[in-house]
């Protein structure tokens, strides 16, 4: 009895030294429809080049495992199969991650992550944004509140178009990661990201007097009714400041692409601010005697009023001070043409100057 106590003592003390000892990490699964091909786990990064870190062949029931004795830096990876794949986020702590999933949905990340909580998370997200369970705005809240760094980076980067506006933010979350993944290669790149995308921002100037990623000056004006209107009022919509007029040719043909944008993508958040160049400015006034002045200040209210319903502006943010090229909201965003338009984000930043030609994709990217 003695020599099995101690016997079976040995195997227990094996087994736990065994554990604490185990350094290195494997990434296995099942992959349906997927035999015969190479799995492949490559290093994410932000450039267009492609590291891969390890392979094995994808057996006829769809098997694969791939170890690394040594184990994998924190970090951001892919496994590939031909032309699909699932992204992975790796800790500090990741040994063994199991995927499991079908190659024909993988696109739409139908598949489940298991060892790996921010890998799971990620998944969850996106597949959520795809399936429409989760609206842009519970997205943005998840990445805000989120307390890993990596995957609010990560979230971020693959649900938003490159933006300059987002370069402190991504800068902000490059300097966390450095402190809660010290090995991790992603958190250097990011910073390099950030940091050229500042560059870019810089070099390319604006010639208005407001920037991608500054604060929305505000604009409190009279509506149609003599209401005044404030842009901060619609502060965590995704909102379109559009400056035009009705005596403006290119404006009235923007409209309808305008109006087409607000009917598909209102229910999301979308919302129009228009600020109207109607009305008299100094050298128009002087056209006019003082007497004759009021008249035609009603009557371009008037035009004004009546190119909101030919153009079918079916929103109410429509304001203006009737003060033509001399607009207090022209002066403070610098414009001295229109049509011109800001495309402002839910925190109430400039994300887009002048989005005309590519209004939808602007407001798909902020969305």
């Amino acid at each position: 009895m003695r020599l099995k106590f101690w016997g079976l003592l040995l195997v227990i003390t094996t087994a736990i030294w065994s554990c604490e000892t185990e350094t290195g990490t494997t990434i296995s699964g099942t992959i349906a429809n997927a035999k015969n091909l190479t799995a492949h786990l490559d290093v994410k990064n932000l450039g267009n080049t492609v590291q891969t870190a390890g392979q094995t062949e994808v057996d006829a029931n769809g098997q694969f495992s791939i170890n690394f004795p040594e184990g994998l830096n924190p970090g951001m990876y892919r496994v590939r199969l031909g032309a699909k794949g699932v992204d992975l986020i790796l800790g500090n702590d990741t040994k063994k991650v199991i995927i499991n999933g079908d190659l024909n949905t993988l696109q739409a990340f139908d598949y489940t992550v298991t060892g790996s909580e921010e890998s799971a998370s990620y998944q969850q997200q996106i597949k959520g944004i795809i399936d429409k369970t989760i609206s842009r705005p519970q997205l943005d809240k998840f990445i805000k509140e989120s307390t890993n760094p990596m995957l609010a980076a990560a979230l971020s980067l693959s649900t938003t178009a490159v933006n300059a506006s987002q370069a402190n933010l991504y800068k902000d979350w490059a300097t966390k990661i450095a402190t809660a993944y010290p090995k991790a290669q992603f958190g250097n790149d990011l910073m390099k990201y950030a940091t050229d995308l500042g560059k870019q921002k810089q070099a390319s100037g604006s010639k208005y007097k407001v920037n991608v990623g500054d604060p929305a000056p505000e604009i409190a004006l009279p509506d149609v009714n003599g209401k005044t209107r404030k842009l901060s009022d619609l502060k965590g919509k995704i909102v379109l400041l559009d400056f035009w007029a009705s005596w403006c040719g290119p404006c009235r043909k923007s409209n309808p692409h305008v109006v087409e944008m607000y009917k598909k993508y209102n229910a999301e958040g979308f919302e129009v601010f228009n600020v109207s160049l109607d009305g008299l400015d100094t050298r128009t006034r002087s056209r006019y005697s003082a007497e004759q002045i009021p008249e035609q200040l009603k009557k371009s209210k008037e035009r004004w009023i009546a190119a909101i319903k030919q153009d079918k502006l079916s929103w109410d943010n429509h304001v203006s001070d009737l003060k033509k090229w001399e607009s207090a909201g022209a002066a403070l965003y610098g414009v001295r043409s229109i049509p011109t338009t800001f495309l402002i984000d839910r925190d109430g930043k400039i994300a887009y100057l002048n989005p005309r030609s590519n209004l939808e994709e602007a407001i798909k990217s902020v969305i």
